[in-house]
């Protein structure tokens, strides 16, 4: 019916030489898709500079179009994607979640690239080159003997003993996202402003709410995940009512990330499949698909009318339950005025002080950096000498907060985590117009790199890369034949990867993502999927 988990691993091969060349069953369609993409990509650049001919957004959209250009060739070469697909997301997600999408959606809206930007030259160069160092580095990466070796290692010796690379059944699956679903809710939900530090059990159920996205896995899972003897059966009506549930926590949360990260990773995963040809596109599949793109405006206008009212009732969410939270923004979506309303401010504040308004959409704001690392860039510029040593010095305490609080004890007894609850974003603008911290605002690992590491950030993000690259396809195997599976825990970690993969809030953030987030995240998946290899749901 589900099959029993099949270990992927019983016939791979870990490593790249020997895997015979094998062509796509989707290679001419892939190969037509990519240079399709890569004229979209100077078309957008185009249009952007018909839109406004001001001097800085056309230098702006011109940086962006080609850097972009370039990125996208690369990363969608087909032999590329079928032998180090994690890390070439890792490498395309840097680009579109910095630039591109802003190159596209501001071009789709009619609005300058530019548009509420405050230092858009600065942050399109830097952004461009890093791009462009970012694609150096994989080519690099991948002709490298001795990061082939580490991921090999990493595979046989970490990942492949603990079961990693097995496939969980569609029971498993339910019981993650079920776990993760109530994690999700009940470390978010009615806690606005409260902080858990030194909780480490609270820590570690928060962990789980990034195993809601699980059950959403089993239809792309034959494609992607399993050895070509593995058969599951999809239930659509449940995986209905369970996608009912997570948008309900998303609610609850005030959250619009938490619902969208869910179709962002099952759409990359699904991308990926298509890409390494698991996913054959037949005509009957290309007419399903193109009638899914046809008819997408309509959920997407949905969606975004409901993050508008997310927005609206954000306001609320500290001095009401979570119930009352749904109810406010189901009344605030129905009410049309109060949507209107709210768009209206919206453009009123973009064109007063600072705001974070870029893209229209704020589902979609979600996933367009470009405005969080513009102004922290632009703050990063305003700073002082004195200003610059500050900032400095916070990074070096950030990345000593990540030591557990014992050993924090004896090596910097001084600070105190509970006394850090603030983000990086928050303490440039403190250093810059003094105002509070604790407000959360969004920072950039960029810009924070750039004010502490000067010049030598560059290495500092090489190296950020490589682990990246190493991990990232660390997590994938291959049967003997060359196809291509990627374990469970890759394709539930993807987004994280496409987003965060090569950047993050801060330098400290990155840091912790790979020395504690990914770690603990195998940690929390090792023992969730054996202990659920025989309990039943009923």
């Amino acid at each position: 019916m589900m099959g029993s988990g099949g270990l992927a691993g019983d016939n791979a091969v870990f490593g790249t030489r020997s895997v015979p060349r094998q062509r796509s069953g989707n290679s001419r369609y892939v190969a037509r898709a990519r240079w399709g993409l890569v004229a979209a990509v100077l078309l957008g650049a185009i249009v952007q500079v018909g839109i406004s001919p001001d001097i800085t957004n056309v230098f702006c959209a011109v940086s962006a179009g080609l850097a972009g250009a370039c990125v996208v060739a690369y990363c969608t070469r087909p032999r590329r994607i079928e032998r180090y697909p994690i890390s070439t997301v890792v490498v395309l997600g840097f680009q579109i979640h910095s630039t591109l999408a802003a190159l596209v959606v501001q071009a789709l809206a009619w609005k300058p690239v530019i548009f509420n930007l405050e230092a858009p030259v600065a942050t399109f160069s830097v952004l461009a080159l890093l791009q462009l160092w970012a694609v150096a580095l994989h080519w690099f990466y991948t002709r490298s003997r001795v990061m082939r070796t580490i991921a090999l290692t990493i595979s046989r010796r970490i990942f492949a003993p603990l079961g990693v690379y097995r496939s969980p059944t569609n029971r498993q699956l339910w019981w993650m996202g079920l776990l993760g679903s109530f994690a999700s809710w009940y470390t978010n939900a009615d806690r606005w402003g409260q902080d858990n530090f030194g909780d480490i059990a609270f820590k570690l159920l928060a962990g789980l709410s990034q195993f809601s996205v699980a059950p959403f896995l089993i239809p792309v899972a034959a494609w992607l995940i399993d050895p070509p003897d593995f058969r599951r059966r999809v239930n659509w009506l449940a995986l209905a009512a369970y996608c009912t549930l997570t948008l309900y926590i998303a609610l609850a949360r005030n959250s619009r990330g938490a619902f969208a990260v869910n179709i962002l990773t099952v759409l990359i995963c699904l991308v990926i499949a298509v890409a390494i040809g698991r996913f054959v596109l037949t005509r009957r599949r290309v007419i399903w698909m193109s009638v899914a793109v046809l008819f997408s405006p309509i959920p997407a206008g949905i969606l975004s009318d409901l993050a508008t009212a997310m927005v609206i009732a954000r306001d609320e969410r500290s001095d009401i339950s979570s119930q009352d939270l749904v109810l406010s923004t189901m009344r605030a979506y129905f009410d049309g005025e109060a949507l209107r309303s709210r768009r209206e401010i919206d453009r009123i504040l973009a064109e007063g002080s600072y705001n974070e308004i870029y893209v229209d959409n704020p589902l979609l704001a979600r996933f367009v950096a470009t405005k969080y690392i513009d102004h922290n860039i632009a703050l990063g510029l305003s700073l002082s000498p004195t200003g610059e040593g500050l900032a400095r010095e916070n990074a070096l305490n950030q990345l000593l907060l990540l030591l557990p609080a014992p050993v924090l004890n004896v090596v910097a007894p001084e600070l105190d985590k509970s006394n850090s609850a603030f983000s990086s974003g928050d303490y440039y603008n403190f250093l810059v117009t003094g105002d509070e911290l604790g407000s959360y605002r969004t920072g950039s690992s960029i810009a924070d790199g750039f004010v502490v590491f000067g010049a030598f950030y560059v290495a500092v993000f090489a190296m950020f890369a490589f682990a990246s690259f190493i991990v990232g396809d660390a997590l994938l195997t291959r049967m003997r034949g060359g196809r291509v599976l990627l374990s469970a825990l890759a394709c539930i970690s993807i987004t994280r990867f496409f987003m965060n993969g090569l950047m993050d809030e801060s330098v400290a953030v990155q840091a912790g993502n790979l020395v504690r987030a990914l770690p603990q995240t195998v940690l929390l998946y090792v023992p969730i999927f054996w202990l659920t290899r025989g309990v039943k749901l009923r």
